[in-house]
């Protein structure tokens, strides 16, 4: 094999295999917590997200439902699904700590991610092709929206208000947004490939995801079960 045919096989490998651990950990802890109550319905949220992420990269590895005269592919059905569900996961996993965030801590946080969204913009080459810019434009601007539970949870974490373990998704989301990003700036050059190196932050962020339930299950295990997930006085 070419180094461009080696760089795509181990990417699409390896994407198969940590997505794979990732959706088979997001069961087991669904099964674990339950779904009942605001905290088992985050979780639920969260486990379409990476369903609906998990069926997008598959897609996306099948050329008969990629390669097409049309911009848009079933692949970004299914990824724009996934933000949606992990956009609820986050607002309701923080909802319980809403008294720790201010009004400023808000305003910030939507301020840095308008920053970020002007720049990734100016940096994405537009196309003649009206359809294809829409989609580009839409990718920054539903990655901007996963910017902002994120932000404020690991906000919180730097505050000693959550323990590390549950920042570790949303850590795993910034780094997937850059990711994004990165895909997007590089696929509006004409220079992305299969297997190129921008692939390997989102094989980053799925490793995060998947120690952060590890250590959901860990915390789980450890905690009060007649109390409210955010009352626990031990968190691992």
């Amino acid at each position: 094999m070419s180094g461009y045919e080696n760089a795509e096989f181990w990417s699409v490998e390896l994407n198969f295999i940590i997505t794979s651990i990732l959706l088979i950990v997001c069961i087991v802890n669904n099964f674990k917590i339950g779904k009942g109550g605001k905290h088992g319905q985050s979780w639920l949220f969260f486990t379409l997200a990476i369903a609906l992420w998990y069926t997008a990269e598959r897609i996306w590895t099948i050329p008969e439902l990629t390669n097409s005269d049309s911009v848009f592919s079933y692949a970004d059905l299914f990824w724009f699904s996934g933000y949606v569900f992990y956009f609820l996961f986050g607002v309701m996993y923080l909802k319980p700590f809403s008294s720790q965030i201010s009004r400023k801590n808000i305003l910030s946080t939507s301020l840095s991610v308008v920053v970020v969204l002007i720049f990734i913009f100016y940096i994405i080459m537009p196309s003649s092709n009206i359809s294809e810019n829409i989609l580009n434009a839409s990718y920054p601007v539903a990655d901007s929206f996963m910017l902002i539970p994120s932000i404020l949870g690991i906000f919180l974490f730097f505050k000693g208000r959550t323990k590390f373990s549950w920042s570790l998704l949303f850590f795993g989301m910034l780094v997937f947004v850059g990711s994004d990003f990165g895909f997007m700036y590089f696929n509006s050059t004409g220079d992305y490939y299969e297997g190129h190196l921008i692939d390997i932050p989102y094989l980053y962020a799925y490793s995060i995801f998947i120690a952060g339930l590890i250590a959901n299950l860990n915390l789980w295990n450890k905690t009060n079960k007649n109390k409210p997930f955010h009352e626990q006085d031990k968190l691992i």
